[in-house]
């Protein structure tokens, strides 16, 4: 991120650090003590991608073909097996006097989480953040009074708390995978409600495809291009903030949130309503590619899509369920962006069958956890012949099947199925295996 350019945004956000440092007094009794915890993840495992090709309709000039290739086309981002380091995270979380609260979590490598190509950078700040005030959690019970602000770099207020799956739905992708630098505040009124107020950077609209692997599209400058990936068959998305820009605008949001649950018998159910609202920058420019997002990647490189004004609008409904070790997550959302709509919606399932004892480091295969999601992305508008990214028009249906096996503790295997319906004038075949093995200390 180029923190030189981010003085206005460090004035909206001024008044939190401000208060953040001189909070209120603490009230008699307050824990004084500072607790420090570092953990670390790492993850690899297997992956197969089924190959498939589409060549485009968009008049490339010849200098455009890739090397190696007849034609430009969208193709499997890699094709095959292979055997891969996805990701090793370092988490630092702090637990300060007077309800002071910091977390950071810094990836390496990852490799399915590159934004938007292969050349993203291989360590990455991923999420950093300070709060102040009490906060609750997203699947137990709500306290009956509670107040924080929060000020950081942080996932989207309505991302699923808890995914039993590696891989990500059609809704994930498209809308809150990745977190955004934001200015948040929630209040518990009573034991049942609360609500939740963000001011944002917002993330920019790219494209990228929506199994593990990103693809790479604009890393390499004409002529005969040669990239390290292909580009898959995006779809398009809220990409990574990564850096601001002097026609960004702030994006804001609010949730209205209702819940019913108790912690003596681990049941609760939230229902979380929220929308968004922010103007598209001309042309949101985006690490290790040449093509700019927002309103530029909508004008499709003179084939433009039916766009209309400059705004983003959003809305949804979240509904969580935790009931003993059985999980329930659904989202619907609906987005307009410059005057394009589109529909998401997701659901997953996930219940974990507890074989042994949990606690004992020694005890071999004591849980399985059984998961399968659906989702849908629905795009309420059509492009002309010849737009430079037809997949990100069409209409996706995605199943994912999948188990993580608890192998000792702190150590599991992954083993998920991804199966993808595309509304395309020709079957495009994009289905994938992944095994991820985690290990947790």
């Amino acid at each position: 991120m180029a923190f030189g350019r981010i003085p206005l945004l460090l004035v909206v956000l001024g008044p939190a650090v401000a208060w953040a440092q001189h909070p209120s007094p603490p009230t008699e009794g307050e824990d004084r003590r500072v607790e420090l915890r570092v953990s670390t993840e790492i993850k690899a495992g297997v992956r197969w991608s089924k190959h498939d090709r589409l060549p485009l309709d968009f008049p490339f000039p010849p200098e455009f073909v890739p090397v190696g290739e007849p034609n430009v086309a969208l193709e499997t981002v890699a094709p095959g097996s292979s055997l891969e380091l996805s990701k090793a995270t370092v988490f630092l979380d702090a637990a300060l006097p007077r309800s002071i609260a910091a977390h950071a979590k810094i990836d390496f490598v990852d490799l399915y989480d590159r934004n938007p190509t292969s050349t993203d950078a291989n360590v990455d700040v991923d999420e950093a953040w300070v709060s102040v005030g009490r906060r609750w959690d997203p699947l137990g019970p709500l306290p009956a009074k509670a107040f924080y602000v929060l000020l950081g770099k942080a996932p989207k207020l309505e991302r699923q708390p808890v995914r039993r799956l590696e891989s990500y739905g059609l809704v994930g992708t498209a809308f809150n995978r990745f977190p955004d630098l934001q200015l948040q505040a929630g209040a518990a009124l009573g034991a049942h409600v609360y609500l939740i107020g963000q001011i944002s950077n917002g993330n920019p609209i790219f494209m990228r495809d929506p199994n593990a692997l990103a693809g790479d599209r604009g890393t390499d400058l004409p002529p005969r291009p040669d990239p390290k990936l292909h580009s898959g068959f995006p779809i398009f998305y809220h990409a990574e903030v990564e850096e601001l820009e002097r026609d960004d605008h702030f994006e804001y949001g609010g949730a209205a949130g209702l819940r019913f649950g108790r912690e003596d018998r681990d049941r609760s159910i939230d229902v979380l309503a929220f929308a968004y609202r922010t103007t598209l920058s001309k042309a949101a420019k985006l690490r290790g590619t040449f093509y700019e997002g927002d309103l530029d990647l909508l004008a499709g490189a003179g084939i433009p899509l039916p766009v209309r004004g400059t705004k983003r609008t959003e809305g949804g409904l979240n509904l969580n369920v935790r009931l003993g070790e059985f999980l329930a997550f659904g989202q619907l959302v609906k987005e307009e962006s410059a005057g394009l709509p589109r529909t998401g919606f997701e659901a997953e399932l996930a219940w974990r069958l507890v074989l042994g004892d949990l606690g004992d480091p020694g005890d071999l295969f004591p849980a399985i956890q059984p998961a399968v999601r659906y989702s849908r992305l629905d795009n309420d508008f059509s492009a002309p012949p010849g737009f430079i990214v037809p997949t990100a028009v069409w209409d996706w249906r995605r199943w994912d099947v999948g188990a993580r096996l608890t192998i000792v503790k702190r150590l599991d295997l992954t083993v998920e199925y991804a199966h993808n319906e595309i509304a395309s004038p020709r079957p495009i075949h994009h289905d994938e295996v992944l095994g991820t093995l985690r290990f947790r200390f």
